[in-house]
């Protein structure tokens, strides 16, 4: 990632501000773009407990200058993503060995916190010895809507084609059905924060990369409240003015 952004920085020309004076710097005051997020997997980050989720967003966002100095400005951020796809992983029934053989039970798919890889319990197989039973997983997709309505960009060098910055979104997901598991809630509260670099084509078009931390969870309002954390790739194009 950083060989990457390096390489842009080179190609572009970090020290070549461009574009003349705008109101809001290079990018105007006010910006409409199209954003999605995709993150493979989840682990225990921060503060969330299940794991193996992918996440694929993908949306609109506005964005709102608050207040520009000649090496920084800061502005509103915020975001509504209709397509909010998570696939869990589930327990689809167990196995054993005997023999050489396999011996597979079925069962309903039921999502798992967390996927384990060693016995789940023992079996008394035809020969009269026992054998480790290991659970069998497939993955499941639950489909939602989510919305950040409150969030901020922090960004350097306001006045330059390529501009770091860091930034802070909150907001929450709506489901059809409880998620990350089942005794979950289908009402979730959503944070995320990161740093990342903007990259203007023009005055009026940019295109921003981002690496964020983002968690899911409903608050303990459900019977359970395992939490999802994500490292997540973020990708903008936005239009300015």
């Amino acid at each position: 990632m950083v060989a990457i952004f390096a390489a842009l920085v080179c190609l572009i020309g970090w020290g070549t501000p461009v574009w003349g004076q705008e109101a809001g710097g290079v990018g105007g005051v006010q910006s409409i773009g199209y954003t999605s997020s995709y993150s493979k997997s989840s682990s225990h980050i921060l503060i969330g407990e299940a794991t193996g989720r992918t996440i694929w967003t993908l949306g609109a966002e506005y964005t709102h200058l608050l207040y520009i100095r000649s090496h920084y400005r800061l502005d509103y951020e915020g975001s509504l993503m209709p397509l909010f796809e998570e696939t869990d992983p589930t327990l689809t029934g167990t196995v054993f060995t005997y023999g050489g053989q396999n011996f597979y039970s079925s069962q309903k798919p039921v999502r798992l916190v967390a996927i384990t890889h060693v016995p789940v319990g023992s079996v008394l197989t035809p020969g009269g010895t026992y054998a480790p039973l290991y659970a069998t997983t497939g993955r499941q997709d639950s489909y939602a809507a989510a919305v950040s309505p409150l969030g901020v960009r922090i960004s350097a060098m306001p006045r330059w084609r390529v501009q770091p910055g860091f930034a802070i979104d909150m907001g929450f997901v709506l489901s059809a059905r409880n998620i990350p598991v089942d005794d979950a809630d289908k009402f979730n509260f959503m944070f995320g924060f990161g740093p990342g670099v903007q990259l203007y084509t023009s005055p009026q078009a940019s295109l921003r990369m981002e690496y964020m931390y983002r968690h899911v969870s409903n608050g303990s309002l459900g019977d359970v409240n395992p939490g999802i954390d994500q490292g997540i790739f973020r990708l903008t194009i936005s239009r300015r003015w």
